[in-house]
């Protein structure tokens, strides 16, 4: 170990022995708004200062950095995710894969569905992306996520466009309250169950099949070497502690019918993995 890194070390130890987590939360947020730092230094202190929460309660840490839009929510700006052309592809073989199962089941993506729901919705760039190029008959999209500045910095952008796609700052562990009664004819939740354990991604599972009329879809990390529908429980990514869940079974164990799914391993496209699962109540749609 170097002698920088020695010293950072002692720093770090001595910072979280000597203050409590609520006070280093507070302190996380001071140094991410210090502009003197060069950005890779801030955002290399905020999560520094309340990693042991990781240790202690990994949805309070995820949950922790979406709220307050630190980490690996701060790149998500206008300008880098709206338009088709900033459309991960990924995402973009995730929803050929929608339409092409909505159309195996003799129904027009353009014209037949008229509401979608996305859970962890951003700035609501894919909502918009669905509403330009997927579902342009729909009347409602709406979306929600627990990241408040995206919520506002999305909706004032989306307002300007004149778009209707409509996004509301909620946590998606409170979903349940959020939708009441309401139902939509998709229901979206991608790149998202990765931060809850398996216990609340298997509620969120139950509560958005319960508010699905025609389909549901899941993105989610594929394991690199085991179908994930293999797996028996949930394990954590090495590199950063989220989740990789057996979707097919939370889904299976809510009652619904897994329409279709992709599972490719290890591959990477445009560094994500992919695992993906359309599901249904029932097998009639």
């Amino acid at each position: 170990m170097s002698k920088t890194a020695a010293i950072k070390t002692t720093v770090k130890k001595s910072v979280r022995s000597l203050l409590p987590l609520a006070v280093r939360k507070h302190l996380s947020l001071w140094v991410n708004k210090q502009k003197w730092l060069d950005s890779n230094r801030r955002s290399w202190w905020s999560l520094e200062l309340i990693h042991d929460l990781a240790e202690k309660n990994i949805n309070d840490y995820h949950k922790f950095l979406w709220s307050h839009h630190l980490s690996y929510a701060a790149p998500y700006e206008v300008a880098a995710t709206f338009g088709r052309e900033n459309i991960k592809q990924s995402r973009l073989i995730f929803f050929s894969d929608l339409t092409e199962h909505l159309t195996g089941r003799s129904l027009d993506p353009r014209k037949d569905i008229v509401s979608v729901f996305e859970v962890g919705c951003s700035l609501g760039y894919q909502l918009r992306y669905l509403e330009t190029d997927v579902f342009p008959a729909a009347s409602m999209l709406e979306g929600v996520d627990i990241d408040a500045h995206a919520i506002r910095t999305g909706s004032e952008y989306l307002t300007q466009a004149g778009s209707k796609v409509r996004l509301q700052s909620a946590d998606m562990e409170e979903l349940e309250r959020f939708l009441e009664n309401r139902r939509y004819d998709i229901m979206l939740c991608t790149g998202v169950l990765m931060y809850l354990k398996e216990e609340e991604a298997s509620r969120v599972v139950d509560i958005m099949l319960r508010h699905t009329d025609i389909m549901l879809g899941f993105s989610g990390l594929a394991h690199p070497d085991i179908d994930n529908a293999r797996l028996e429980h949930s394990v954590p990514r090495e590199s950063d502690q989220s989740f990789i869940h057996n979707i097919d079974s939370m889904v299976r164990k809510s009652g619904g019918e897994i329409v279709a799914r992709r599972w490719e391993g290890a591959k990477l496209v445009d560094g994500h993995t992919i695992y993906f699962v359309f599901a249904s109540k029932t097998t009639r749609i």
